[in-house]
């Protein structure tokens, strides 16, 4: 009877101490499932990311065994260059945006660009153009693989006429056409975000920026007529004979200027977003890609700042959203993507790994070098470990000359050594 009383008495306390038993009981449950969850999205999203590079890897091999077959060389975009094949695989256009050249290629069959494009000048036309033709026997009248119609002393007459009518360029030489085809796709071809992929970097005859349309079919015509076409034959792969066709012209001679100017406002925002050097951030992007959006690197690395998806990019995602996610290459060939992670990747560089180092000019010289090779092999240029705590130690007792001479003769590849040359010698133009 007197345990019955006491049992009863405690009662409300034991029950107390079971309900914290059970909460915190609950309470590990749920961590554990939460730590189970946040595995399997990380494992996911580890194995997007390895299909995704593996895809990648098998689709490039791929083209290139189709393009090798017909082809009598491989061209494929790289961080500066853009290459772009039609779905037949037999024209192709390479826009070198460090140089400032466009060249574009198509190939034929052996044979296959002597047989000329018929033409019969019709009773419309003759109408039209008549004019210009009186008195003229018409074997004289000419075709020229220009695609122009000449006549003699009429020849600018006539030419003037084709060109403010509507009628379409006229070409004797298939291969001709097929140029002219390409150049219109090249000169209409927009990046990620919309905008045309050379957006004010042809100027005209008339000193007016090219643009799509009217004005970028009547360029692509004096192409054709004024730059030589060169001709190569070869044998394919396939067995067949083969002739590859092609001209190049230059952008306008500040391209690489007027292309950044583009991107300047959001490179400056992004940079001033995360506290770095908006001259660091543009220098950054134009030792990267010469501000080519479409930039691409066989890492795989994409985009104007060459994120890689897996490393960088994943990185500087989870800085700003606080949050793992997969980003392929259509999320970072997009400008506005692509800057606010480049710019972000920098930042945590700056302000999370180097963020002891008291100078800024010196942890600056480090990030840059840290954003082409990674953090580990800085601090291994400067300690022979990939610790940064020894790096921080050693970096501010340097000077910055010091600091800056020591990573240009001890940072392992020539590349990051010739890659932080150029960024610190181009940040100067734009301060």
């Amino acid at each position: 009877k007197k345990y019955l009383m006491y049992l009863l008495k405690n009662s409300s306390y034991y029950f107390f101490l079971l309900g914290i038993l059970v909460a915190q009981n609950s309470f590990e449950d749920f961590k554990r499932k939460e730590a189970m969850a946040f595995e399997d999205h990380k494992n996911s999203i580890e194995s997007d990311y390895n299909n995704f590079v593996l895809k990648e890897k098998r689709d490039f091999q791929e083209f290139k065994k189709n393009v090798e077959e017909k082809w009598m060389n491989f061209k494929y975009s790289t961080s500066t260059s853009y290459v772009s094949y039609d779905e037949d695989l037999k024209s192709r256009s390479i826009v070198d945006f460090d140089l400032g050249k466009v060249t574009v290629e198509v190939i034929l069959d052996d044979k296959e660009d002597d047989e000329s494009l018929n033409f019969e000048f019709d009773t419309k036309n003759r109408t039209r153009f008549g004019h210009l033709f009186q008195n003229f026997p018409k074997n004289n009248l000419l075709l020229i693989s220009t695609g122009f119609l000449f006549y003699n002393q009429n020849a600018d007459l006539i030419n003037d006429e084709f060109s403010r009518s509507n009628t379409k360029p006229i070409f004797q030489n298939l291969s001709d056409k097929k140029i002219f085809k390409k150049l219109i796709k090249v000169l209409s071809e927009k990046d990620d975000s919309g905008k045309p992929l050379l957006k004010d970097q042809l100027i005209g005859k008339n000193g007016k920026i090219i643009s799509p349309g009217k004005s970028a079919e009547i360029f692509a015509q004096e192409q054709i007529k004024e730059n030589k076409k060169t001709v190569n034959s070869y044998k394919a792969k396939d067995g067949k004979i083969r002739n590859m066709f092609s001209i190049d012209f230059n952008l306008r001679s500040d391209h690489k200027e007027t292309r950044g100017d583009l991107y300047t406002k959001e490179i400056f925002h992004q940079s001033q977003r995360f506290k770095i050097d908006p001259a660091i951030a543009m220098a950054v992007t134009e030792t990267e890609s010469s501000f080519n959006p479409k930039a691409t690197s066989h890492i795989p690395a994409y985009g104007l700042m060459q994120l890689v998806p897996v490393s960088g990019a994943r990185d500087a995602y989870q800085y700003v959203y606080n949050k793992d996610k997969f980003l392929g290459k259509r999320y970072l060939y997009k400008p506005q993507n692509n800057i606010e992670l480049g710019c972000a990747y920098l930042g945590k560089i700056r302000h999370v790994y180097f963020k002891k180092i008291k100078d800024d000019e010196k942890a600056m010289i480090c990030t840059v070098a840290a954003y082409n090779t990674g953090v580990g092999n800085v601090s291994k240029a400067l300690t022979n470990t990939t610790k940064i705590s020894p790096l921080v130690k050693k970096v501010n007792k340097m000077s910055s000359n010091k600091l800056y001479s020591t990573l240009l003769t001890d940072l392992e590849h020539q590349e990051t050594r010739d890659y932080l040359k150029k960024v610190w010698s181009r940040k100067e133009k734009y301060n």
